[in-house]
């Protein structure tokens, strides 16, 4: 009896455990997050990693799936501390961005991540900022100055098949499909990727690529 309640209760704690990681574990203060952790402003612990440029850290397993291990981005305020878990993003564009050919938009490359993760850490930097919209060929052109193709760009039909909107929440005016897209290949194909700097095509949310944010000043 007494064996069977232990493995019940290791049960119970494991099931416990994977609801808070999936949920995430929101902090108030850098000792929520252990010796070498911070509370970032957002509300979430990071630790030291040297393999994100810039910050040098990234978001802990605590944080939840979907942000756990992505590198706390560039321009993203520092240790949290006391100043709370609410605190609204920067307005106008932080360091780490740059204008491209003189477009007034001002533009920034992240690294190996998911379109759910560019989207989302974009977004955290200012709220001026999101996953980069090419209006022309021109601005699509500048972004692939940014980062060389293939790189995620803020287009989805996540919520009605065919119907692609921008992350900026409206419907997509330029849409330079390449040949044979959108295919909507197996499994789904959501999200939207520049494949040169011409044109687009549809890929699975989940791969890992290269992405531009943007933001406006």
């Amino acid at each position: 009896m007494i064996r069977a309640a232990a493995v019940c209760l290791a049960v119970a704690a494991a099931a416990t455990a994977g609801c808070l990681r999936a949920t995430g574990f929101r902090c108030t203060h850098d000792s929520d997050c252990g010796a070498s952790g911070v509370c970032e402003l957002i509300g979430f612990c990071s630790v030291p990693n040297t393999d994100c440029p810039g910050t040098a850290r990234s978001y802990s397993d605590s944080a939840g799936q979907g942000l756990s291990s992505t590198c706390v981005p560039v321009g993203e305020p520092g240790p949290g501390g006391d100043a709370g878990v609410d605190a609204p993003p920067s307005v106008g564009c932080p360091s780490g961005y740059a204008s491209v050919a003189g477009s007034p938009h001002r533009y920034k490359r992240l690294s190996n991540v998911t379109w759910d993760e560019a989207k989302f850490q974009c977004a955290l930097t200012s709220a001026s900022a999101y996953l980069a919209v090419a209006d022309d060929a021109g601005e699509l052109a500048n972004l692939a100055m940014v980062a060389s193709p293939l790189f995620w760009i803020g287009l989805d039909d996540k919520a009605t098949e065919g119907t692609f909107v921008t992350s900026k929440a409206v419907p997509a005016s330029f849409l330079p499909w390449a040949s044979g897209e959108p295919d909507n290949g197996p499994p789904d194909e959501d999200c939207v990727e520049a494949v040169s700097i011409t044109q687009i095509a549809t890929e699975r949310c989940g791969n890992r690529r290269a992405a531009v944010c943007e933001c406006e000043p």
